[in-house]
Protein backbone atom coordinates (compact mmCIF):
# COMPACT_ATOMS: atom_id res chain seq x y z
CA UNK A 1 0.00 0.00 0.00
CA UNK A 2 1.19 3.57 -0.65
CA UNK A 3 2.19 5.98 1.97
CA UNK A 4 0.12 9.09 2.40
CA UNK A 5 3.09 10.74 0.74
CA UNK A 6 3.43 8.73 -2.08
CA UNK A 7 -0.37 8.64 -2.81
CA UNK A 8 -0.28 12.71 -2.66
CA UNK A 9 2.15 13.03 -4.78
CA UNK A 10 0.45 10.78 -7.19
CA UNK A 11 -2.93 12.02 -6.98
CA UNK A 12 -1.53 15.78 -7.87
CA UNK A 13 0.37 14.23 -10.96
CA UNK A 14 -2.89 12.65 -11.83
CA UNK A 15 -4.89 16.29 -11.46
CA UNK A 16 -2.29 18.05 -13.09
CA UNK A 17 -2.55 14.94 -16.57
CA UNK A 18 -6.36 15.36 -16.35
CA UNK A 19 -6.87 18.94 -15.94
CA UNK A 20 -3.93 20.98 -16.73
CA UNK A 21 -5.81 22.89 -20.16
CA UNK A 22 -8.25 24.16 -17.87
CA UNK A 23 -5.42 24.88 -15.22
CA UNK A 24 -3.15 26.52 -17.93
CA UNK A 25 -6.05 28.35 -19.48
CA UNK A 26 -7.37 29.67 -16.28
CA UNK A 27 -3.67 30.90 -15.26
CA UNK A 28 -3.21 32.50 -18.07
CA UNK A 29 -7.02 34.50 -18.33
CA UNK A 30 -5.69 35.29 -14.72
CA UNK A 31 -2.44 37.04 -15.35
CA UNK A 32 -4.23 39.20 -18.47
CA UNK A 33 -7.10 40.34 -16.74
CA UNK A 34 -5.03 41.64 -13.82
CA UNK A 35 -2.57 43.35 -15.48
CA UNK A 36 -5.46 44.82 -17.94
CA UNK A 37 -7.52 46.08 -14.61
CA UNK A 38 -4.04 47.24 -13.22
CA UNK A 39 -3.96 49.26 -16.55
CA UNK A 40 -6.98 50.51 -15.69
CA UNK A 41 -6.76 51.12 -11.95
CA UNK A 42 -4.23 53.44 -12.97
CA UNK A 43 -5.89 55.21 -15.30
CA UNK A 44 -9.29 55.90 -13.77
CA UNK A 45 -6.79 57.03 -10.64
CA UNK A 46 -5.09 59.74 -12.91
CA UNK A 47 -8.37 60.77 -14.53
CA UNK A 48 -9.89 60.99 -10.89
CA UNK A 49 -6.88 63.44 -9.34
CA UNK A 50 -7.51 65.64 -12.83
CA UNK A 51 -11.10 65.90 -12.52
CA UNK A 52 -12.86 63.74 -9.07
CA UNK A 53 -16.40 62.89 -9.22
CA UNK A 54 -17.37 65.46 -6.82
CA UNK A 55 -16.18 68.40 -9.18
CA UNK A 56 -16.92 67.21 -12.54
CA UNK A 57 -19.60 66.07 -14.88
CA UNK A 58 -18.53 63.02 -16.48
CA UNK A 59 -20.78 63.37 -19.48
CA UNK A 60 -21.23 60.88 -22.81
CA UNK A 61 -19.41 57.54 -22.21
CA UNK A 62 -16.15 57.34 -20.78
CA UNK A 63 -14.22 54.84 -22.31
CA UNK A 64 -12.06 54.34 -19.46
CA UNK A 65 -15.07 53.92 -17.30
CA UNK A 66 -16.49 51.78 -19.25
CA UNK A 67 -13.60 49.17 -19.57
CA UNK A 68 -13.35 48.95 -15.88
CA UNK A 69 -17.26 48.00 -15.53
CA UNK A 70 -16.79 45.33 -17.93
CA UNK A 71 -13.78 43.61 -15.64
CA UNK A 72 -15.74 44.08 -12.83
CA UNK A 73 -18.39 42.22 -14.26
CA UNK A 74 -16.17 39.64 -15.35
CA UNK A 75 -14.57 38.97 -12.50
CA UNK A 76 -18.22 38.52 -11.45
CA UNK A 77 -19.30 35.79 -13.80
CA UNK A 78 -16.20 33.79 -13.52
CA UNK A 79 -17.29 31.79 -10.61
CA UNK A 80 -19.63 29.86 -13.35
CA UNK A 81 -16.88 28.99 -16.08
CA UNK A 82 -15.34 27.72 -12.58
CA UNK A 83 -18.12 25.44 -11.79
CA UNK A 84 -18.54 24.59 -15.84
CA UNK A 85 -14.97 23.83 -16.92
CA UNK A 86 -13.52 22.89 -13.64
CA UNK A 87 -16.12 21.15 -11.43
CA UNK A 88 -18.57 19.27 -13.66
CA UNK A 89 -16.14 17.17 -15.47
CA UNK A 90 -13.93 16.67 -12.67
CA UNK A 91 -16.72 13.43 -11.50
CA UNK A 92 -18.94 13.47 -14.62
CA UNK A 93 -16.71 12.78 -17.12
CA UNK A 94 -15.40 10.49 -15.17
CA UNK A 95 -18.85 8.63 -14.87
CA UNK A 96 -18.95 8.95 -18.46
CA UNK A 97 -16.01 7.58 -19.63
CA UNK A 98 -16.52 4.67 -16.85
CA UNK A 99 -12.81 5.19 -15.24
CA UNK A 100 -13.88 5.36 -11.54
CA UNK A 101 -15.00 1.85 -11.09
CA UNK A 102 -10.76 1.40 -11.97
CA UNK A 103 -9.61 4.50 -9.85
CA UNK A 104 -11.47 3.14 -6.64
CA UNK A 105 -10.22 -0.56 -6.61
CA UNK A 106 -6.96 0.72 -6.28
CA UNK A 107 -5.48 1.12 -2.85
CA UNK A 108 -6.84 4.27 -2.30
CA UNK A 109 -10.50 4.70 -1.32
CA UNK A 110 -13.34 6.86 -3.27
CA UNK A 111 -13.75 9.83 -0.32
CA UNK A 112 -9.93 10.13 -0.16
CA UNK A 113 -9.83 10.49 -3.99
CA UNK A 114 -12.34 12.78 -4.18
CA UNK A 115 -11.24 14.90 -1.10
CA UNK A 116 -7.85 14.80 -2.62
CA UNK A 117 -8.28 16.26 -6.34
CA UNK A 118 -10.89 18.62 -5.06
CA UNK A 119 -8.80 20.25 -2.58
CA UNK A 120 -5.78 20.34 -4.78
CA UNK A 121 -8.49 22.33 -7.51
CA UNK A 122 -9.60 24.23 -4.32
CA UNK A 123 -6.44 25.57 -3.28
CA UNK A 124 -5.64 26.51 -7.17
CA UNK A 125 -8.50 27.99 -8.19
CA UNK A 126 -8.47 30.25 -4.93
CA UNK A 127 -5.07 31.34 -5.50
CA UNK A 128 -6.08 32.38 -8.41
CA UNK A 129 -9.61 34.25 -7.06
CA UNK A 130 -7.01 35.79 -4.70
CA UNK A 131 -5.20 37.76 -7.20
CA UNK A 132 -8.36 38.82 -9.20
CA UNK A 133 -10.24 39.70 -5.66
CA UNK A 134 -7.24 42.21 -4.33
CA UNK A 135 -6.82 43.59 -7.97
CA UNK A 136 -10.37 44.47 -8.90
CA UNK A 137 -11.28 45.77 -5.20
CA UNK A 138 -8.67 48.57 -5.81
CA UNK A 139 -10.27 48.94 -9.39
CA UNK A 140 -14.05 49.36 -7.77
CA UNK A 141 -12.61 52.04 -5.08
CA UNK A 142 -10.65 54.03 -8.21
CA UNK A 143 -14.00 53.28 -10.41
CA UNK A 144 -15.67 54.86 -7.20
CA UNK A 145 -13.63 58.10 -6.75
CA UNK A 146 -13.79 59.08 -10.51
CA UNK A 147 -17.86 58.47 -11.55
CA UNK A 148 -19.05 58.93 -8.04
CA UNK A 149 -21.11 56.09 -8.33
CA UNK A 150 -22.01 53.65 -5.19
CA UNK A 151 -19.48 50.81 -4.07
CA UNK A 152 -22.56 49.24 -2.21
CA UNK A 153 -24.66 48.39 -6.04
CA UNK A 154 -23.93 46.45 -8.60
CA UNK A 155 -20.62 44.55 -9.83
CA UNK A 156 -18.92 47.41 -7.88
CA UNK A 157 -20.00 45.69 -4.43
CA UNK A 158 -19.25 42.16 -5.79
CA UNK A 159 -15.92 43.06 -6.56
CA UNK A 160 -15.04 43.77 -3.19
CA UNK A 161 -15.15 42.26 0.32
CA UNK A 162 -12.96 39.07 -1.10
CA UNK A 163 -16.35 38.10 -2.45
CA UNK A 164 -14.53 37.06 -5.50
CA UNK A 165 -12.21 34.59 -3.34
CA UNK A 166 -14.97 32.88 -1.84
CA UNK A 167 -17.34 32.58 -4.94
CA UNK A 168 -15.17 30.89 -6.56
CA UNK A 169 -14.11 28.23 -4.65
CA UNK A 170 -17.84 27.75 -3.55
CA UNK A 171 -19.13 27.59 -7.64
CA UNK A 172 -15.89 25.05 -7.82
CA UNK A 173 -17.62 22.73 -5.30
CA UNK A 174 -21.12 23.46 -6.99
CA UNK A 175 -19.90 22.02 -9.99
CA UNK A 176 -18.42 18.84 -8.58
CA UNK A 177 -21.63 18.24 -6.91
CA UNK A 178 -23.89 18.65 -10.14
CA UNK A 179 -21.45 16.22 -11.99
CA UNK A 180 -21.63 13.79 -8.86
CA UNK A 181 -25.67 14.23 -8.95
CA UNK A 182 -26.11 14.02 -12.94
CA UNK A 183 -22.85 12.16 -13.96
CA UNK A 184 -23.32 13.80 -17.24
CA UNK A 185 -21.17 16.47 -18.42
CA UNK A 186 -23.67 18.55 -20.43
CA UNK A 187 -26.94 17.94 -17.80
CA UNK A 188 -24.10 19.32 -15.32
CA UNK A 189 -23.51 21.66 -16.98
CA UNK A 190 -27.45 22.74 -17.03
CA UNK A 191 -27.74 22.57 -13.55
CA UNK A 192 -25.01 24.77 -13.25
CA UNK A 193 -26.50 27.54 -15.70
CA UNK A 194 -30.14 27.08 -13.83
CA UNK A 195 -28.80 27.69 -10.61
CA UNK A 196 -26.03 30.85 -11.84
CA UNK A 197 -29.45 32.31 -13.71
CA UNK A 198 -31.38 31.83 -10.18
CA UNK A 199 -28.44 33.58 -7.81
CA UNK A 200 -28.39 36.39 -10.53
CA UNK A 201 -32.11 37.19 -9.96
CA UNK A 202 -32.20 36.27 -6.53
CA UNK A 203 -29.21 38.21 -4.61
CA UNK A 204 -30.07 41.90 -5.59
CA UNK A 205 -33.45 41.69 -3.55
CA UNK A 206 -31.78 39.61 -1.12
CA UNK A 207 -29.07 42.15 -0.91
CA UNK A 208 -31.89 45.25 -0.84
CA UNK A 209 -33.86 43.74 2.52
CA UNK A 210 -33.19 40.53 2.97
CA UNK A 211 -30.26 40.83 5.31
CA UNK A 212 -31.92 43.62 7.24
CA UNK A 213 -34.31 46.20 6.92
CA UNK A 214 -33.93 49.27 4.60
CA UNK A 215 -32.99 52.64 6.25
CA UNK A 216 -35.12 55.90 5.36
CA UNK A 217 -33.91 59.18 4.04
CA UNK A 218 -36.34 61.50 3.28
CA UNK A 219 -34.97 63.51 0.28
CA UNK A 220 -35.83 66.78 -0.04
CA UNK A 221 -37.51 67.69 -3.79
CA UNK A 222 -35.94 69.01 -6.25
CA UNK A 223 -36.30 69.34 -10.12
CA UNK A 224 -34.61 65.71 -10.66
CA UNK A 225 -38.37 64.42 -9.14
CA UNK A 226 -40.26 66.80 -11.59
CA UNK A 227 -41.95 65.52 -14.62
CA UNK A 228 -39.52 65.95 -17.95
CA UNK A 229 -36.39 66.57 -15.67
CA UNK A 230 -33.06 66.82 -17.79
CA UNK A 231 -29.99 64.79 -16.33
CA UNK A 232 -28.10 66.70 -14.12
CA UNK A 233 -30.90 68.66 -12.33
CA UNK A 234 -30.20 67.36 -9.56
CA UNK A 235 -30.49 70.57 -7.21
CA UNK A 236 -27.05 69.57 -5.11
CA UNK A 237 -28.92 66.45 -3.75
CA UNK A 238 -27.45 62.92 -4.01
CA UNK A 239 -30.08 60.71 -5.29
CA UNK A 240 -29.03 58.61 -1.94
CA UNK A 241 -26.15 58.77 0.54
CA UNK A 242 -22.51 58.68 -0.60
CA UNK A 243 -22.22 54.88 -1.28
CA UNK A 244 -25.18 53.75 -0.46
CA UNK A 245 -27.46 50.91 -1.95
CA UNK A 246 -31.20 52.03 -3.30
CA UNK A 247 -33.92 49.75 -2.41
CA UNK A 248 -35.78 49.62 -6.00
CA UNK A 249 -38.54 47.30 -5.10
CA UNK A 250 -40.38 49.31 -3.08
CA UNK A 251 -43.19 51.84 -3.99
CA UNK A 252 -42.61 55.30 -3.56
CA UNK A 253 -43.87 57.39 -0.94
CA UNK A 254 -43.78 61.05 -0.18
CA UNK A 255 -43.40 63.41 2.73
CA UNK A 256 -45.53 66.36 3.41
CA UNK A 257 -44.02 69.13 6.07
CA UNK A 258 -45.45 67.60 8.81
CA UNK A 259 -43.94 63.69 8.37
CA UNK A 260 -46.75 62.36 6.84
CA UNK A 261 -46.63 59.84 3.83
CA UNK A 262 -48.43 59.69 0.87
CA UNK A 263 -48.03 56.88 -1.88
CA UNK A 264 -47.44 57.68 -5.72
CA UNK A 265 -51.52 56.75 -6.20
CA UNK A 266 -52.26 59.62 -3.95
CA UNK A 267 -49.85 62.45 -5.95
CA UNK A 268 -51.00 60.60 -9.36
CA UNK A 269 -54.29 61.56 -7.81
CA UNK A 270 -53.89 65.30 -7.07
CA UNK A 271 -51.37 66.23 -9.93
CA UNK A 272 -51.39 63.56 -12.17
CA UNK A 273 -48.48 63.42 -14.20
CA UNK A 274 -47.72 67.15 -15.14
CA UNK A 275 -50.27 69.79 -16.30
CA UNK A 276 -51.36 68.74 -19.19
CA UNK A 277 -53.04 64.96 -17.15
CA UNK A 278 -53.87 66.99 -13.69
CA UNK A 279 -56.77 65.03 -12.16
CA UNK A 280 -60.10 66.86 -12.02
CA UNK A 281 -60.37 68.99 -8.65
CA UNK A 282 -56.44 69.29 -8.18
CA UNK A 283 -55.04 72.90 -7.16
CA UNK A 284 -53.07 72.39 -9.90
CA UNK A 285 -55.51 74.23 -12.36
CA UNK A 286 -54.50 75.56 -15.61
CA UNK A 287 -51.05 77.55 -16.44
CA UNK A 288 -49.90 75.66 -13.14
CA UNK A 289 -47.27 73.01 -12.74
CA UNK A 290 -46.49 70.11 -11.43
CA UNK A 291 -44.66 71.78 -8.38
CA UNK A 292 -47.14 73.82 -8.10
CA UNK A 293 -49.47 71.33 -7.34
CA UNK A 294 -47.28 69.72 -4.50
CA UNK A 295 -46.04 72.86 -2.67
CA UNK A 296 -49.89 73.17 -2.62
CA UNK A 297 -50.26 69.76 -1.07
CA UNK A 298 -46.98 71.00 1.15
CA UNK A 299 -45.13 67.97 0.14
CA UNK A 300 -41.46 68.34 0.56
CA UNK A 301 -39.87 65.37 0.29
CA UNK A 302 -39.20 61.68 -1.09
CA UNK A 303 -39.32 58.77 1.90
CA UNK A 304 -35.91 56.99 0.12
CA UNK A 305 -35.19 53.69 1.44
CA UNK A 306 -31.86 52.60 1.45
CA UNK A 307 -28.82 50.35 2.75
CA UNK A 308 -26.50 52.68 3.90
CA UNK A 309 -22.64 52.68 3.61
CA UNK A 310 -22.16 51.47 7.13
CA UNK A 311 -23.55 48.38 6.31
CA UNK A 312 -21.09 47.52 3.68
CA UNK A 313 -18.55 45.38 5.28
CA UNK A 314 -21.29 43.18 6.80
CA UNK A 315 -23.10 42.11 3.72
CA UNK A 316 -19.98 41.63 2.82
CA UNK A 317 -19.45 39.38 5.77
CA UNK A 318 -22.65 37.77 5.12
CA UNK A 319 -22.61 37.12 1.75
CA UNK A 320 -19.11 35.45 1.99
CA UNK A 321 -20.83 33.41 4.92
CA UNK A 322 -23.26 32.52 2.24
CA UNK A 323 -20.13 30.98 -0.46
CA UNK A 324 -18.43 29.25 2.07
CA UNK A 325 -22.09 27.41 3.30
CA UNK A 326 -22.59 26.52 -0.33
CA UNK A 327 -19.06 25.44 -0.88
CA UNK A 328 -19.27 23.05 2.26
CA UNK A 329 -22.77 21.77 1.35
CA UNK A 330 -21.80 21.21 -2.37
CA UNK A 331 -18.92 18.82 -0.88
CA UNK A 332 -21.11 17.12 1.43
CA UNK A 333 -23.16 15.88 -1.39
CA UNK A 334 -20.60 15.68 -3.57
CA UNK A 335 -19.11 13.21 -0.92
CA UNK A 336 -22.49 11.47 -0.07
CA UNK A 337 -23.20 10.58 -4.32
CA UNK A 338 -19.66 9.02 -4.78
CA UNK A 339 -20.30 6.83 -1.46
CA UNK A 340 -23.39 5.70 -2.81
CA UNK A 341 -22.03 5.40 -6.26
CA UNK A 342 -21.48 1.51 -7.53
CA UNK A 343 -17.64 0.53 -8.85
CA UNK A 344 -18.88 -1.69 -10.83
CA UNK A 345 -19.16 -1.26 -14.97
CA UNK A 346 -22.43 -1.64 -16.29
Amino acid sequence: METGEGFMRGLIWLTWRQHRWPILASAVLTAGLATWMLVTTSRLRILADQCPAASCEHGGVDKTASFASYQMNVVAFLPVLVAVFWGVPLLAREFEQRTLPLAWSQDVSRQKWLLGKSAMLTVLIAAMAAVLAGVVARMAHAYHLYTGDSLFEGSAFQAGGWLPLTLAPAWLAFGIAAGAATRRVLPGIAVVGAAWVGRMSLMPHVREDGFMAPAQWDRPIRSDDLPGAKPGDQGGIARIPENGMSVSSHPEIFVDAQGKHYTGHDIDLWCGTGPQNAAPGSKIGKGGDFADCLNAHHIVAKAIEYQPASRMGTFHLMENGLNLGLFAASLLFAWWCVRRARTTTV
